[in-house]
């Protein structure tokens, strides 16, 4: 049975986990977690009695060798989710054989769709030319034609790999989307997800979607600080900026959004350019820093002086970034900025969502897009409680804050 932790950051979920950990050590646990600071610092300093072990490169040999080195020597594991998502068949057999207590912070990416590199003629050429079959009973499973094509390492050597890990589907016969392998959550008798917002994460509609069945946990059981009282804490804290030339440009429910900046013109985006180069003269002297995100491929339209740094791979190793990749977890790094500003508006891929409505999930794409914001924002000084400063340019998305901090 999985069981979900459902609560706001701040209301003491991983504290919790820790506890249930050290009360029961004669479990073996794989902790799965975005931040490596929680592998390297707080994990060895919270639970030193577990002795926890991190898979390494190790005399040539790739971390999934080490891991299933650890796995055999029945040790305590925490992973990241890069590192999780690259787990073989056969380490997530052995995974079940040892039967882990499975921990996994913040939810996964399970459902998505391949590169647009691959279209429907590469889908036709493949069934065509017999390198994969489609199973429409089960959702549109492709198998790999391993008698025809057993040591494929072409052009689509990529797609044999996934067929051959269960986790390739067609969609309509003209999208392909791959989709996480369910064995391992399907295997294990314990599990525990630590996350917010989980209706509106893809993992629940992958779930849904492949009836695996999970549970939420009762917060005030576990000693989770109340999400009223948080709420309270960021209400009285969050200041949320008013722009005058905001409040008078109309918007559509798609503006700013991915497919809004591939069409928009120049002069609109320099309209909101301008609001945001404002808000930086205007505030961010008295604010320690500023912190700001939107589409990665358009942040280059919409920087300007003095919150540009982050934007260029080069910049990846500098300690003074302003922009912030949207979907950003595993930092702590910001939590002395004091101003943000959120330059998107958040939807599911819609090909996607079709995908997982066919296939019986229920999607809540407005709390998908509140969950997303909320983590980034919490990536602020607001986590602890201080005042921060917030500019969001999207109506709906700040109509989604402002609802939400009103509930």
């Amino acid at each position: 049975m999985i069981k979900v932790v459902d609560a706001l950051c701040g209301a003491g979920k991983s504290t919790a986990i820790y506890k249930m950990m050290r009360e029961n050590p004669e479990k073996k646990y794989l902790y799965i977690t975005p931040f490596r600071s929680e592998i390297d610092e707080r994990i060895p300093k919270e639970l030193p009695e577990l002795d926890f072990e991190t898979p390494m490169c190790k005399m040539g040999k790739g971390k999934v060798v080490d891991f299933k080195k650890l796995v055999l020597e029945g040790r305590n594991i925490a992973a990241t989710h890069v590192l999780f998502s690259m787990l073989t068949p056969s380490l997530v057999a052995m995974i079940i054989e040892w039967d882990y207590c499975l921990i996994i912070d913040e939810v996964t990416d399970c459902v998505g769709m391949l590169p647009p590199a691959y279209k429907k003629s590469d889908i036709d050429a493949m069934v065509t030319g017999e390198f994969v079959t489609i199973d429409e009973e089960r959702r549109g499973k492709l198998t790999w034609n391993e008698e025809k094509y057993p040591r494929h390492d072409g052009k689509y050597e990529s797609i044999r790999n996934m067929c051959n890990l269960d986790m390739l589907y067609s969609y309509k016969g003209s999208f392909m989307l791959w989709e996480s392998p369910t064995a391992l959550l399907q295997g294990l008798s314990e599990m525990y997800i630590l996350t917010y917002l989980f209706r509106g994460s893809d993992m629940r509609c992958w779930l849904d979607m492949n009836k695996i069945v999970y549970s939420y946990m009762d917060n005030e059981l576990l000693g989770l600080r109340k999400e009223s009282e948080l709420k309270a804490i960021a209400k009285e804290n969050l200041k949320i900026l008013d722009n005058r030339n905001l409040t008078q440009t109309r918007q559509q429910k798609g503006t700013l959004s991915s497919s809004w900046f591939t069409k928009t013109k120049k002069v609109d985006m320099d309209k909101y350019r301008a609001m945001l180069r404002s808000t930086v003269v205007k505030h961010k002297g008295d604010s320690g820093g500023v912190f700001w995100t939107t589409f990665k491929d358009s942040a280059h339209r919409l920087a300007g002086h003095g919150y540009s740094i982050g934007i260029k791979d080069s910049d990846k190793d500098k300690s003074n970034k302003s922009f912030l990749p949207c979907n950003i977890r595993a930092t702590n790094d910001y939590a002395e900025y004091g101003l943000c500003m959120y330059a998107m508006n958040v939807f599911k891929n819609p090909v996607v969502v079709q995908y997982m409505k066919a296939n019986g999930a229920m999607v809540d794409e407005d709390a998908f897009s509140l969950s997303e914001m909320v983590q980034f924002l919490w990536r602020g000084c607001i986590r602890k409680g201080e005042p921060m400063k917030l500019l969001i340019l999207s109506k709906r998305m700040r109509i989604l804050l402002e609802e939400w901090l009103d509930e």
